[in-house]
């Protein structure tokens, strides 16, 4: 049985966030890696994810490339402020 996540805000792409949210990350690089890693220590292929807004701002190549990395295959998302240009995960 898949197990069910909910998450919100990870406001991937966005430099201005890690000072903003005093986020423990040097570089836009890191802060997407490390939160893509251990999304996926925790989510399966087989499981559900709901994504509660934010979940990436800047181009729609950068929010496609950063979904594949991200282990859950099955992603209901609700669009926030920062995903104008990337309103569907899946």
């Amino acid at each position: 049985m898949p197990s069910v996540w909910f998450t919100a805000d990870f406001h991937l792409g966005h430099k201005n966030i890690i000072r903003y949210c005093n986020r423990p990350f040097d570089t836009v690089e890191e802060m997407n890696r490390t939160i893509v890693e251990r999304l996926n220590t925790l989510g399966k292929a087989n499981d559900i994810l709901y994504f509660l807004g934010d979940f990436c701002i800047g181009p729609k190549a950068r929010a496609v490339q950063l979904r594949r990395e991200i282990r859950c295959k099955k992603i209901f998302a609700v669009p926030g402020n920062h995903d104008k240009d990337t309103r569907k995960l899946q």
